[in-house]
């Protein structure tokens, strides 16, 4: 059985060029690991302008911002107990290999 992945879309433009972001989306919006493209410029402009794109791009708008800084929350604490328990391991088995042989 084959799978194919179409061309990643921008959320917002639909378009396919240019430099595109991504967040996990979860919850009511999206299946499980699904991700919700979009360009940063396609992003700020609905910021800047809200009413000229109506409730559901705002919504999802929104949606996207929640996902971003939750994201960038977990990442930054895992990578701090990541790096934590990387740095015990090696200073065991920097002391084992210091131990003489028996």
């Amino acid at each position: 059985m084959a799978f194919t992945i179409g061309k990643l879309k921008c959320y917002f433009c639909q378009g396919k060029n240019g430099l595109l972001h991504s967040v996990c989306e979860y919850g009511i919006y999206g299946g499980v690991s699904s991700r919700i493209f979009y360009h940063p410029e396609c992003l700020e402009l609905v910021e800047i302008n809200p009413e000229k794109f109506g409730h559901k791009v705002m919504d999802k708008a929104l949606h996207i911002i929640e996902l971003r800084e939750l994201c960038i929350k977990q990442c930054n604490n895992n990578i701090i107990e990541v790096f934590n328990k990387k740095v015990e391991k090696l200073n065991t088995n920097h002391f084992e290999r210091m131990m003489p042989n028996k």
